[in-house]
């Protein structure tokens, strides 16, 4: 996924497209646009070459309602949605898995995403533990290179429930494999909710992710399409339609290179990762409240957690870092060695939202980052 872009064989590609208008709690939970948006996707998708029987569309309306399609349609209960991803997709062989998911989600009380299925119920909430199925996939040997879009909340409350604690299962990932290369695009950061256009039966984010990879002028005709350059494109649109008055939501993208999260960026253009002359570093005064900041996020404090924030910053970046055993000398060396790099402390920043789900201290040093001078 990184550049140079390696072509794959459109004929072998996997796809599975996800949408969940109707969801058996009723129709409080039900919306309007994530099986039009599936079948938005699965028409490019054979635009593009993929052949109809290497796509299947997983969708909340029974399938004898979705009439004269050429691919396979399942309903997207628990069951068939569990029975397609980690029995039936993994069976296959591909040089590329494409998975598109529209419809609820949550992020629960410890950051995990979940996905929400169509038999949920306000007292059975079925979900999919997206981190999780992530994590298998990287085990995954027949896919080797994989894309993963979501359109859908990762709020960290929502209207349905009153309970923290949520169903939850693990997939068991195998061995590792170390020749993964996934990329996710997500809606929205953790902690916001997805817009979706009842009006014109669309997600916001599917809408623009569509119409930006049917522009082959600003993507080219390769296949697949450069998820970076994508991201690029869907970041851009979203600051101007933020900028209209249209929902603040905040798309994000997470590349993992290997089993290990070799390499990884969030909202990231790709900077050098030597040091600017135009980045000097930070005051005296803007370390102290940044480091105090980051010091009052728990999932910063905790080691194994500061270890998975770096984690999600460019390799180039994490091995400049001076280390130290000591948190608040850690976290000094952390920021000042961002500070040097151009768009590190913006990756520092969203890593922080990400694994900390969107906690208050979380959200308090997001902003305090983001918004200073460098």
């Amino acid at each position: 996924m990184n550049s140079p872009q390696q072509q794959v064989d459109p004929s072998r590609t996997t796809v599975v497209v996800v949408g969940i208008d109707h969801y058996e709690a009723g129709p409080a939970w039900d919306l309007d646009g994530p099986v039009a948006d599936a079948l938005r996707f699965a028409q490019w998708f054979m635009s593009r070459g993929v052949p109809p029987e290497r796509i299947t569309a997983l969708l909340s309306e029974h399938p004898t309602t979705v009439r004269d399609l050429p691919y396979q349609v399942l309903p997207a209960d628990r069951a068939t949605v569990h029975r397609t991803l980690l029995r039936t997709v993994t069976a296959q062989q591909s040089e590329l898995l494409w998975v598109v998911w529209g419809g609820h989600g949550v992020v629960d009380a410890e950051g995990r995403r979940r996905l929400v299925h169509a038999d949920a119920t306000a007292q059975d909430l079925l979900n999919l533990d997206f981190d999780a199925l992530l994590t298998y996939y990287r085990s995954v040997p027949a896919h080797p290179r994989q894309i993963w879009l979501v359109d859908a909340c990762q709020s960290l409350r929502d209207p349905w429930r009153t309970r923290r604690a949520l169903p939850h299962e693990d997939y068991g990932a195998a061995s590792p494999v170390t020749a993964r290369n996934q990329a996710v695009l997500f809606a929205v950061r953790p902690g916001e909710a997805a817009a979706n256009l009842t009006h014109s039966r669309t997600g916001l984010f599917s809408r623009e992710a569509l119409a930006a990879l049917a522009d082959d002028t600003a993507l080219g005709a390769d296949w697949p399409p450069d998820p970076g350059a994508l991201m690029d494109r869907l970041r851009d649109r979203f600051t101007r339609l933020r900028a209209e008055g249209m929902p603040q939501q905040t798309p994000t993208y997470v590349w993992s290179r290997t089993w290990d999260g070799d390499e990884g960026q969030l909202l990231s253009r790709g900077h050098p990762d030597g040091a600017s002359p135009d980045h000097t570093d930070l005051t005296p005064d803007v370390l102290r409240t940044l480091t105090d900041a980051l010091l009052s996020v728990d999932e910063f404090i905790d080691p194994h957690g500061r270890e998975e924030i770096l984690g999600l910053l460019r390799i180039g970046v994490r091995a400049a870092i001076p280390r130290h055993s000591r948190p608040r000398l850690d976290t000094i060396s952390i920021l000042r060695t961002c500070a040097r790099r151009p768009g590190a402390l913006q990756e520092l920043a969203e890593a922080v939202l990400l694994c900390a789900a969107g906690s208050p201290e979380a959200e308090r040093t997001h902003r305090l980052i983001t918004q200073t001078p460098v």
